[in-house]
């Protein structure tokens, strides 16, 4: 306890001789948020608790210091406000406020800003311009980058860009019909956006882990005991996130007490609901709708009980369902931009997609059906941005790459990908939101990935790009899929849209029907792999289902990884 005690002393001290706009100063304060909630967990001092929180809320407000700092601090704040007996719905407002800090402001400057440009223009022009100043990484301050000695300088700007930043959203918030701009939705806001169905937020933090249930008339914590930031980071490390005995115990350990809560406790004879996921920490990397005893006749799953969608964040889902009223009606495309990648220039032939074409071939055929003109551009980077301003589905078959040290550099492998790579950073960047484009359906590798510990509350992949980029629903993988699964995936989800209408839940139903066919053996397995090669992990752990698991499904590798990004 002394070596505590010195260790929160030390901690205090770096924090108190650390100026306010120093870069490390997140960094510090998080150091001794950390120490004091250790102490507090050893002592139950709420005064700890409370010093810990302010830690973590004044590390978050550090505009100075690295984005790859200040994320993750929502969690932990949350973690503790709950420790702390604070107000639900407080928790949940520092939890948001905190996630997706860089795709929070892009996504405010691609969709209030679109409303505020039209009613007040040279407001708008002054919050791009501060926004894009404060957003814009610099040498000493990057994504994921250090802070350089050159601190004072660079921290002077941002101040000064800030405090100006400040000003104009104050006076924006002075207009009328913008009193809530930037601001967190209010509880009404949150309980109206679950009027479809319950949104859950899974909050990870070393602290203790939750889920928040968000139902159109409450909204209510469930603590996680037996789901833990530890196991969750375990898995991760050993690549089993996909694994059999990996999805039962995520499924005791989170899926079935909160499907439980919801009143979701069987199989649904018609009118299947659904349930919007948003997962936070390392549990970002984990397919939640695939939790569960996956065995012939078993209800124990979430598949078999809810259909699943998720989100980025909350502000996300709210836009989204907020702008769809008057804008999917006036947007009128009739393009289906499809890109099909059988082959990629400079990787090996063995990484050759022969389904890829099938795939494409497959959608050429169906477009007469569902009203829409099939466009195949040249496969360049600047062809496809070009086209991507005037479709309503784009539809991309070949693989995609993941950036391990900048997620905003992670990409479409199209004919130029070496000199001119189509990146997030392209899609966040051109507006497509304008034009309302209905479906990104990335039919690719690790397009829902993103693979950087520090930054995984931050979306930034290639499935949560497009949907920043203005695109209502994207259809992404987790992993590496099965190319010849690729093609029977893609065809009952536009079947069902051909059926049913384009419409948001046939997307999710057309998807989670594919899903359920893949899992049960309906499409003939394969090992013919859009990335790499499948391996399902060894039944162990002591974790493996002993009711009835000696009549397995098919593998969760090949059907798991897809996953439905919408409204």
């Amino acid at each position: 306890m002394d070596n505590l005690n010195r260790a929160v002393d030390v901690a205090n001290i770096a924090v108190e001789a650390t100026p306010q706009d120093h870069p490390d100063r997140a960094a510090i304060l998080s150091n001794l948020g950390n120490r004091l909630g250790t102490r507090f967990e050893r002592t139950g001092f709420m005064d700890d608790l409370n010093r810990a929180l302010s830690c973590f809320k004044g590390g978050w407000d550090c505009h100075t210091s690295p984005p790859s700092i200040r994320i993750g601090l929502a969690s932990m704040a949350a973690a503790v406000a709950l420790n702390a007996e604070k107000e639900v719905q407080y928790a949940l407002e520092l939890l948001e406020l905190g996630r997706c800090v860089i795709a929070g402001l892009l996504l405010e400057l691609r969709t209030d800003i679109s409303d505020l440009r039209e009613q007040h223009p040279r407001l708008a022009t002054e919050f791009e311009i501060l926004r894009n100043k404060l957003d814009a990484p610099s040498s000493g301050i990057g994504l994921v980058g250090d802070a350089t000695p050159s601190w004072t300088s660079q921290a002077n700007r941002r101040i000064e860009a800030d405090q100006k930043f400040n000003l104009v959203i104050a006076k924006i918030r002075d207009q009328p019909t913008f009193q809530n701009f930037l601001l967190p939705p209010t509880r009404d806001e949150l309980m109206a956006a679950a009027d479809q169905g319950p949104i859950v937020i899974i909050n990870v933090s070393s602290y203790r882990c939750d889920a928040f249930l968000i139902e159109h008339h409450r909204i209510r914590v469930l603590p996680l005991p037996n789901l833990t930031e530890e196991k969750l980071n375990q898995r991760v490390q050993q690549q089993s996130v996909g694994s059999t005995p990996v999805l039962q115990w995520l499924w005791k350990a989170a899926a079935a007490p909160i499907l439980d809560a919801l009143g979701h406790q069987q199989l649904p004879s018609n009118n299947w609901p659904r349930v919007w996921w948003i997962p936070t920490g390392a549990l970002s990397h984990f397919p939640v709708h695939a939790a569960g005893f996956h065995t012939k006749g078993s209800t124990k799953t979430v598949l078999d009980r809810v259909m699943s969608s998720y989100s980025s964040s909350i502000k996300a889902l709210v836009y989204g369902r907020r702008h769809s009223v008057h804008r999917t009606t006036e947007s009128g495309l009739e393009q289906a931009l499809l890109v099909a990648m059988q082959e990629t220039p400079c990787l090996p032939r063995s990484s050759a997609l022969p389904f890829a074409t099938k795939e494409v071939e497959m959608l050429v055929d169906l477009c007469p059906s569902l009203q829409l003109k099939a466009v195949m551009p040249l496969r360049r980077r600047e062809e496809v941005l070009a086209h991507l301003r005037a479709c309503k589905i784009f539809h991309f078959a070949g693989h995609g790459r993941s950036d391990p040290l900048d997620p905003s550099q992670s990409s479409l492998l199209l004919d130029d990908w070496e000199k001119s790579p189509l990146t997030v950073g392209d899609l966040r960047d051109h507006r497509i939101a304008e034009s309302s484009p209905f479906l990104g359906y990335l039919s690719a590798c690790s397009t829902s990935t993103n693979r950087v510990g520090r930054l995984v509350d931050e979306g930034i992949h290639l499935a949560s790009a497009f949907q920043l980029a203005g695109f209502r629903h994207v259809i992404g993988t987790l992993w590496e899929v099965s190319d010849i699964h690729c093609v029977d995936v893609a065809r009952v989800v536009y079947e069902t849209i051909r059926d049913e209408g384009m419409t948001d839940v046939a997307i999710c139903r057309g998807l989670h029907q594919a899903v359920r066919a893949l899992r049960d053996g309906h499409i003939e397995s394969t090992k013919e792999a859009r990335d790499a090669e499948l391996s399902d992990g060894e039944l162990s752990d002591g974790e493996v289902c002993d009711e009835g698991c000696e009549t397995t499904l098919e593998s969760p590798l090949y059907w798991a990884p897809y996953i439905h990004f919408g409204v």
